[in-house]
């Protein structure tokens, strides 16, 4: 049900247990945990579910409430489908899409290899391929095994066999891969972000391919490395334990002298492209987001190889690396995708001066002088705090609560300065006819939740679902006709009025990847007039024709840029790119 007053509920699986730092960041966002034992079982906000959620659970939602999945976006995180998608879209688009070793399915593509070890030994007696073989339904490192002849795969269920990359980069002798974090708010239109932070995992032995059997030279998931012999020893270069954060690694990387911006910006279309290539089967939804961890190596070369891409990737703390990185991309995440901030100052101080807040504060604890530490949170001003429940979400001190008197102040100035310019806006397309209007027929603006934007559509106001169902052109109860805002696809418009159609180019260190700029590669024109069906999507093959070609350019240009300029600095090729492609967005780039 619609939630009129009270705290943003967060809902973990469905047993309310999850990963620990996730729920830390919840409950620093002042969100109260979801009660099992409550009559109402829809009274959540966020859903966050390790695994996916049945098809008809998406239909349900209310305009309130969100979830950590957009259905049948997982298809990439199976290793047997990512493999066919990016057969199919090397296919059909070439070297693009040259970014992941060779592999086939098993059993079905057994044949397959079968003969393809064999024409490789007829072609060099000498070359000597290794093989790696995962299965398909397992994940940490389990079940993984290597060889070098046929004889010696074994594999008792579904598996995916890929070329091993027999050249990593290496640090001190240490294999590592990269673990990226990605968040895709949605498909229709295409939206994705690249976090500026991860990790770089290592193995725990040294690397050598002269004893296949190490998993702790050859697999770099840290659920198998850290239960090592060598874990919290002393690595050369290294150091203890196994994971080192993205400023880490490119501060080695330009000690050692190697210039990383191009592979950078070959992950960063790495990532993009290997979205794209599910686009076909994402039926329409919104209030979804899709968060997944992309496993890269990179080889000697500096080459960016994908591994595979994991659904709901781990939030646990193994280590002080984990609460450095996942902690803020949490925060950051949930900024992007509009989901508030309740009974906390923790997103003021960028916004507000001390001086300003001191003052409004003096003024709510001199009118609240007489009220009790109970009562404080109570009342218009803090319909936004919790006031009760948990121990763990209990009411903040006094002084918290002059903050959030201050946050919602905030909050009404700012919708109140949307609903204002989406007023001009409609005024200056609307007819005279359409506006006069008896005053008894106007709608009031109804309460959807406490953190939610009202929306504002010509000279009414009507929930998101109610919005969702206009056209353009729309009959008046007298006869006259009003001019609506276009109808928007339901994916692109959320309920708490996040338009995907034009997202923000950076939230924190979320950096948008695409689009990467509407002038220069064509957002605009994924949006089209049909008689017939006014309004809808390209979406299909033109669409992903559309952003292969982007990514494609600007991979070229990215390259040309690198190999024509190589005394310029990381910021100056930025700045070159930009202009090249008329970006009106961020050149993704890992902290430094």
């Amino acid at each position: 049900m619609a939630l009129d007053k009270g705290p943003f509920v967060f809902r973990l699986n469905d047993n309310g247990t999850g990963p620990n730092l996730l729920l830390q960041v919840c409950l620093e966002r002042g969100w109260r945990e979801y009660n099992e034992s409550a009559p109402l079982k829809d009274n959540w906000n966020l859903w966050w579910r390790t695994s996916g959620f049945p098809l008809n659970h998406y239909k349900q939602l209310k305009p309130w409430q969100f979830t950590n999945h957009i259905p049948k976006a997982s298809c990439i995180c199976r290793k047997d489908n990512l493999s066919r998608y990016l057969k199919c879209m090397k296919k059909v688009f070439g070297g693009i899409y040259d970014f992941s070793p060779d592999a086939y399915n098993l059993p079905l593509e057994y044949t397959k290899l079968v003969a393809e070890c064999s024409r490789q030994s007829q072609q060099d007696t000498q070359r000597c391929d290794v093989w790696i073989c995962k299965p398909v339904g397992q994940s940490q490192g389990r079940g993984i095994s290597l060889f070098k002849k046929l004889s010696e795969l074994v594999y008792y269920s579904n598996a995916v066999v890929q070329r091993y990359i027999q050249n990593p980069l290496l640090i001190g002798g240490y294999k590592f891969d990269l673990r990226l974090y990605v968040c895709v708010p949605s498909f229709r239109p295409l939206t994705v972000y690249l976090y500026k932070e991860g990790l770089a995992r290592f193995g725990t032995e040294k690397f050598t391919l002269s004893d296949l059997d190490n998993h702790f030279a050859h697999l770099t998931n840290s659920s198998l490395n850290k239960l090592g012999p060598r874990y919290t020893e002393m690595k050369e270069r290294v150091g203890a334990g196994c994971k080192w954060n993205l400023r880490q690694l490119r501060h080695y990387l330009h000690q050692a002298g190697l210039k990383d911006w191009l592979l950078w910006q070959r992950i960063s279309s790495l990532v993009v492209l290997t979205v794209a290539s599910q686009l076909h089967g994402i039926p329409p939804s919104n209030n979804c987001f899709e968060f997944y961890g992309f496993d890269v190596l990179i080889d000697s070369s500096l080459r960016p190889w994908l591994l595979e891409v994991n659904l709901s990737p781990a939030l646990g703390r193994d280590c002080d690396v984990d609460a450095a990185v996942k902690k803020p991309m949490l925060h950051d995440m949930f900024d992007l995708l509009g989901l508030p901030v309740c009974n906390t100052g923790l997103s003021l101080f960028t916004l507000w001066s001390g001086e300003s807040i001191r003052t409004m504060s003096n003024r709510s604890v001199s009118s609240r002088s007489s009220t009790s530490m109970d009562d404080a949170i109570t009342g218009e001003e803090d319909e936004m705090a919790v006031s009760g429940g948990s121990s763990r979400a209990r009411s903040a001190p006094h002084t918290a609560v002059t903050v959030v008197t201050v946050a919602n102040r905030w909050r009404r100035r700012q919708h109140q300065s949307e609903n204002q310019t989406r007023n001009k806006t409609a005024k200056s397309t609307t007819s005279p006819a359409s506006v006069s209007r008896p005053k008894t027929q106007r709608k009031q603006t109804p309460k959807i939740g406490a953190f939610l934007p009202t929306v504002n559509i010509g000279e009414e106001y009507h929930t998101p679902d109610e919005w969702m169902r206009y056209n353009e052109i729309v009959t008046n109860p007298n006869g006259s006709k009003s001019y609506r805002r276009p109808k928007c696809p339901p994916s692109a418009l959320w309920g708490n009025g996040r338009d995907w159609r034009d997202p923000p180019t950076r939230e924190g260190d979320w950096v948008r990847v695409y689009p990467q700029g509407q002038k220069a590669l064509g957002r605009n024109i994924l949006w089209h007039d049909e008689p017939s069906e006014p309004h809808t999507t390209m979406f299909g093959d033109k669409e992903i024709k559309t952003i292969v070609s982007n990514m494609s350019k600007s991979a070229k240009l990215a390259k040309d840029i690198f190999q024509k300029n190589p005394t310029l600095s990381d910021d100056d090729r930025n700045s070159m790119l930009m202009k090249n492609l008329g970006l009106a967005g961020l050149v993704w780039l890992p902290n430094n």
